[in-house]
Parts: C-alpha cells; sequence; structure tokens
C-alpha cells in the first residue's frame, strides 16, 4: 500500500502536525468474497501481533465499481508513522499470529493475488473548523453510527491562492446552517500526499443513498428561504472551486479493525 513512499513523505514534511488524519487506500478486486476473506485473516493477526484492540481501520465497497476503500484513523501524522513503524517492527510476531489461526481455504492466496488490484494510496488531514461531524456524530450511539453506512464523497479542485476562502466558505455555511437548524454529518478533509487533481474532499454520512438524497433535498429547502444563504452565495466566488469527482461508499461493518 504504498506505505515506504508515505513514510518518507511524512518523515521529511509533516511530523510536527498534531492534526487527526485518514489515510485511504484505493483497492480494486474481481472477488469482493475473497477480499474479505483475506483482509479479516490478515488483520486479525496484525491486531493479535501488534497487541492492538482497536487498529481504527474500515472497509468501504464504492457502489458500481470494483473497487473497496481501505480507511485507516491516526490521532496525528506523528502517531501514523509510529504506527508503520510498529507493524514493521512486529511482523514476526504478526507471522507468529497468522500461522496460529485456522488455515485459509485451499487457494485463497492465489485468488487475491490474481483478482486483486493495489491502485494507490492517499492521505487526508482531517479539518474540524470546517466540519460539523464533531457535534453531530460524536453524541451518536454506536449502534446508531453503525446504521450509518453510506458517504457521500466529493473531491474538491481549488484553485490557485484560494484555498483561504474556500475554508472560510465552508465556515461561513456551518454557521448559518446552525443557525437555521440545519444539521448533519459533514466532515471536510484537506489533501496531504497522493491526491490527483483533489485538494479537498468532502464526506457527508447517512444511512443510505437515498436518505442521503431525501436529506439534501430538505436542507437546500430551509436554506433557500434564507436571505442570509442567497446573500453568502452571491457575495461569494464559487467559481474558484469545482467538484472533479464524486463517489459513493458504503461500510462493510465486518470489516471493521
Amino acid at each position: 500500500m504504498k506505505k515506504h513512499l508515505i513514510q518518507i513523505f511524512l518523515l521529511s514534511a509533516i511530523l510536527s502536525s498534531a492534526q487527526g488524519v485518514m489515510v485511504v487506500n484505493e483497492i480494486e478486486t474481481n472477488s469482493p468474497e475473497n477480499f474479505k476473506t483475506i483482509v479479516n485473516h490478515w488483520m486479525t493477526a496484525v491486531k493479535t501481533g501488534m497487541e492492538k484492540d482497536n487498529m481504527q481501520t474500515y472497509v468501504f465497497a464504492e457502489q458500481g465499481s470494483k473497487k473497496m476503500q481501505f480507511l485507516q484513523w491516526f490521532e496525528s501524522k506523528k502517531a501514523m508513522v509510529e504506527q508503520m513503524d510498529q507493524q514493521e517492527a512486529s511482523q514476526q510476531k504478526i507471522w507468529a499470529a497468522f500461522q496460529e489461526m485456522d488455515p485459509l481455504p485451499e487457494g485463497s492466496f492465489e485468488t487475491f493475488n490474481e483478482a486483486t488490484d493495489f491502485r494507490e494510496s492517499s492521505v487526508w488531514e482531517f479539518m474540524p473548523e470546517l466540519s460539523s461531524i464533531a457535534e453531530t456524530w460524536e453524541p451518536l450511539s454506536q449502534e446508531e453510527k453503525d446504521a450509518n453506512i453510506y458517504r457521500r464523497i466529493q473531491f474538491i479542485d481549488v484553485s490557485t491562492n484560494s484555498d483561504q476562502a474556500f475554508e472560510q466558505w465552508n465556515k461561513d455555511i456551518n454557521a448559518l446552517d446552525k443557525k437555521l437548524g440545519v444539521s448533519y454529518h459533514y466532515a471536510v478533509f484537506k489533501s496531504v500526499f497522493g491526491a490527483k487533481d483533489a485538494d479537498y474532499m468532502i464526506v457527508c454520512v447517512d444511512k443510505s443513498r437515498f436518505d442521503y438524497h431525501k436529506n439534501w433535498s430538505e436542507r437546500m429547502k430551509v436554506r433557500n428561504q434564507s436571505e442570509e444563504f442567497k446573500t453568502l452565495v452571491s457575495e461569494n466566488n464559487l467559481g474558484k472551486w469545482s467538484v472533479v469527482g464524486e463517489v459513493n461508499w458504503d461500510r462493510i461493518l465486518e470489516l471493521t479493525y
């Protein structure tokens, strides 16, 4: 998963930051069931070998494609590098745990190698000051969180020197939404490494794609009745940024580590 390339970049450029980060590994597979089997087997061995109960690792299936998104959350960039180093140092223990597990069905690894393509890795920095998710998500119970398996992902390209304007727009719209009573699970991430043409990633969390569109429509009805919202839109040059990609992910709950 391009671990060494990411490590080199992080060690040379961003170790000092304390902001939460998310690593996204995009993987394409022609056999989702085989992928689930191998990932579950391997991650179980990793958790055992590293003696960690919670790896903050999640897997999503991208709708309408053969892609899986393997996400890892870290409290900081420094913590990310430290865990990578720890995993590297624990290889013998991980392999020992792997060998002690029940054997996989015959041919599982051969199928995995033939059916699976590790496409790319990217690193994203969480921007809490641009997001609403801390207030809306944290109070939920684990059962309620697990019911929200859908993610609407937008990749945003921002014109040169327009980052500040884009970030201010997010702050302003979040403040207005709060005033209007509009509430939804919304998180903004800024590109650190490997994101191609995208400068930001916006994640909207909901129960399903249907619920997302229904709730978006209801949010816009409230916003469009607000003169403050109309003024906010008219006074901002929204053409300074654009959506360069939009995908839909569904969380695979059983692949949580």
